[in-house]
């Protein structure tokens, strides 16, 4: 125990001393502290620039130092930051150091203060802090004159996205000021009775022309205020990319992204930075800029591309080869030669890219719109190929690009030039058909063709040659030549049997002749008509096959049945086909078709089959027949529409409806009640056969007034119903007092003619 005392007794004397040695040291100046302090302000960018220096220390002398930095805002006690410096002094050496500040300098006193350190290694025996200087008073508000009211900062540059500090002072003693941001209020926190602060965070771009903040005395006419600048975040450029045509010029783009939303007040900049050579240009443009190659044949390249502003700076980097980076400029002189039916070679020439290296063409031949052939083709200077399996007389459009076999990088533009392939002989024989009436004895022929479409043409068809051959005699033939486009031509032929030829004809020859045989017989056999439905796909045909040879079918129509031409129309069907869709444009609704089924012979002679007739739509009797009333008596009377056609309306009708009105209002058998669309009751007869077009009107009483009306009725509906004609029934004995007072009327006027001329007998006999 009372070894362990005296070592108690002995580190405490210890400690004691080392303490005593350390006060004696630091009460002692160091002799590099800290001198001549000077602080300046730079109220724009909100900063404290401090200038000093050591003293004591020898000209070519270097010592690694260390000076701690305080600040306190309104009293010194108040400290807001500290901060350690290291730096290199040398001798006589003014050394600076800059603190912005988050709250305006404006908006509060500022209090600072430094000391310093050595930390140097050949100087171990100094390493402490030295006193501490005197505290530099910053007043800025000293400066800001006698306007009863200041906001700060001005005219302020941020990002989006940053925290900002605002303050107003007032020179006022009224204290009831209040702040908005953009026409809000702001809560704020008061520094002293005439300073408060207003804490933003992360804020907003919200224009161009900045953001607006102000400050009033809420009963005076004070008011103050400032503009804050919102910048949007600088971005990375994106899809940096260089890129050589020529082995001359890089060319290098990139995606700038965004605006900033302030260019005028924050201009960017893009500077490209090349490491291995050390160069460096200000790009003119903010998505590209050129480069010039290197003549010393360089070929590897580091580019450094850096986007900057007064807030922020962004980078970009890329390496690569110049060689794989070859973007070929277009081909050029494209031209066609030997160009025939179906082959033409194309050649072009590139622009050189060096003896060491080969382009990779590609060729597409494009035909009504579409791409129907590629091809690839090496290249040095000059390409050539030929394009085959082409069609006579037929326009095309070839076009070609090329890029760096060895090393792909990018396809060059395209290229295009049109040719024409020369014109061959039709290949087709014309689509022909016919119609055939007798007039007065003879065979009128109306022969109809389509015309050849542009493969079957094989170049512009300039005439139709027309052979008629009689089979009575074959020496009798007759040409006619038709010019085109004329699509049809009437012949008169006598009652006998005929072949008739038609080809079409193009500058280069003749196509194979259509063949088709007419007889003095129109072929209008009488064949019961079936009726068919449309749809919207059009009308599905069909018809039984028929035995013993036959080379194939016609179906035979009128896109428009109205109108006095027509527009004949037909579809030629093979030998196995007893079924087929016939769709059009022109179909209407409300519109009858009539078709016709034709086959055609080994010998070429068409003969009808069947007949078919229909809507593509049915839609209700447009119009109600003209009505004729006969034989009117006290009992009855007769209605008849015999001029009415069911052929010309709108829909297949199955009858007729007569409507009849009375004062009784009652129906007899024969006849249903019936409800019109104004309310009133009539009587309804029906019949069902829409060929019966005469009906008596029945079971009347004598001298009644009635009305009727007689519409007809289809699947879809009867005719409208309009206007009701009157009729008023004679009574039951007007006729037969005629039937015996006209007699009588006869007779007696009989007796004094016949009396009349007897006196006149006599006076002529007297005198």
């Amino acid at each position: 125990m009372a070894v362990f005392s005296v070592f108690q007794t002995t580190f405490f004397l210890a400690l004691l001393s080392l303490r005593t040695l350390q006060s004696e040291v630091l009460s002692e100046p160091l002799p590099w502290a800290p001198e001549s302090l000077k602080v300046s302000i730079n109220s724009t960018h909100q900063c404290l620039h401090l200038q000093w220096s050591v003293h004591n220390l020898a000209y070519h002398q270097e010592l690694k130092m260390v000076f701690q930095i305080e600040i306190s805002r309104i009293k010194t006690s108040n400290v807001i930051w500290v901060e350690n410096y290291s730096t290199t002094v040398k001798g006589n050496q003014l050394l600076h150091w800059s603190w912005e500040s988050q709250l305006p300098l404006e908006c509060a006193k500022h209090f600072i203060r430094m000391r310093s350190a050595v930390d140097d290694a050949t100087t171990p025996e100094q390493r402490f802090w030295s006193n501490w200087s005197s505290w530099e008073e910053v007043d800025v508000q000293n400066s800001l004159g006698h306007e009863p009211l200041f906001v700060f900062p001005k005219d302020k540059l941020v990002e989006e996205g940053s925290n900002v500090t605002i303050c107003y002072v007032s020179r006022s003693q009224q204290n009831n000021i209040s702040c908005y941001l953009e026409g809000v209020r702001m809560q704020g926190q008061q520094l002293d009775p005439n300073v408060s602060m207003f804490n933003l965070h992360n804020v907003a771009f919200i224009r161009e022309t900045g953001t607006n903040i102000y400050c009033k005395v809420d009963r005076g006419d004070d008011i103050k205020g400032i503009v804050l600048f919102v910048s949007k975040i600088l971005e990375e450029p994106k899809d940096f990319s260089c890129e050589t045509r020529d082995f001359q010029t890089l060319s290098c783009t990139w995606d700038p992204g965004r605006d900033t939303g302030l260019l005028k007040q924050l201009p960017q900049s893009y500077t490209l930075f090349e490491s291995f050579s050390g160069k460096k240009t200000l790009c003119k443009h903010k998505s590209w800029c050129n480069w010039q190659v290197a003549s010393e044949s360089q070929e590897m390249y580091n580019f450094t591309l850096t986007a900057e502003n007064y807030l922020r700076k962004r980078s970009v980097h890329i390496l690569f080869n110049l060689t794989h980076r070859v973007h070929p400029m277009a081909p050029f002189n494209v031209l066609f030669k030997d160009v025939s039916v179906t082959n033409a070679t194309m050649t072009w020439k590139v622009h050189s890219t060096g003896n060491y290296y080969t382009l990779l063409c590609q060729v597409e031949l494009y035909g009504e719109g579409k791409v129907i052939q590629k091809h690839n083709v090496s290249v040095k200077v000059n390409g050539e190929l030929v394009l085959s399996g082409l069609e006579p007389d037929t326009e095309y459009s070839a076009q070609v690009r090329c890029a760096n076999a060895n090393h792909f990088w990018k396809w060059s533009e395209w290229t295009r030039q049109n040719f024409t392939t020369v014109e061959a002989a039709p290949s087709e024989a014309p689509d022909v058909w016919r119609n055939v009436k007798s007039v007065q004895g003879y065979c009128v022929v109306t022969l109809f063709w389509k015309p050849l479409s542009r493969l079957q043409a094989n170049g512009e068809i300039l005439f139709y040659n027309i052979v008629v051959e009689d089979l009575d005699r074959p020496s009798g033939l007759q040409l006619l030549s038709v010019p085109a486009p004329a699509n049809r031509t009437e012949l008169t032929l006598d009652q006998r049997a005929y072949q008739i030829h038609v080809t079409a004809n193009n500058s280069v020859g003749t196509s194979p002749a259509s063949v088709l045989v007419v007889s003095g017989d129109p072929g209008d056999e009488e064949v019961e008509e079936e009726r068919v439905k449309g749809t919207e796909d059009g009308f599905s045909l069909s018809w039984k096959p028929q035995p013993g040879n036959i080379t194939g079918y016609i179906v035979e129509w009128c896109d428009r049945p109205r109108d006095p031409l027509c527009d004949l129309q037909w579809k030629h069907l093979g030998p196995n086909t007893t079924s087929t869709v016939i769709s059009s444009d022109a179909f209407r609704p409300g519109v009858r078709y009539n078709f016709r089924i034709y086959g055609i012979s080994t010998e070429m002679v068409p003969y009808l089959l069947e007949k078919k007739t229909g809507y593509s739509q049915e839609l209700a009797p447009s119009d109600n027949p003209r009505v004729v009333m006969s034989n009117l008596t006290s009992h009855s009377f007769t209605l008849s529409w015999k001029d009415y056609s069911t052929e010309s309306q709108p829909s297949f009708i199955r009858g007729y409806h007569v409507y009849l009105k009375s004062k009784a209002g009652q129906c007899h058998p024969g006849s249903e009640k019936a409800v019109l669309s104004d309310d009133s009751v009539c009587c309804k007869y029906k019949i069902d056969d829409p060929k019966q077009k005469m009906f008596v009107v029945g079971n009347l009483q004598p001298e009644s007034f009635y009305e009727f009306l007689v519409t007809p009725y289809s699947a879809v509906g009867e005719g409208p119903h309009g206007a009701f004609t009157k009729v008023t029934t004679p009574d039951e004995y007007s006729p037969m007092l005629i039937r015996i007072i006209l007699p009588m009327i006869f007779c007696i006027l009989l007796i004094m003619i016949l009396c009349y001329l007897k006196s006149q007998c006599f006076h002529c006999f007297l005198g």
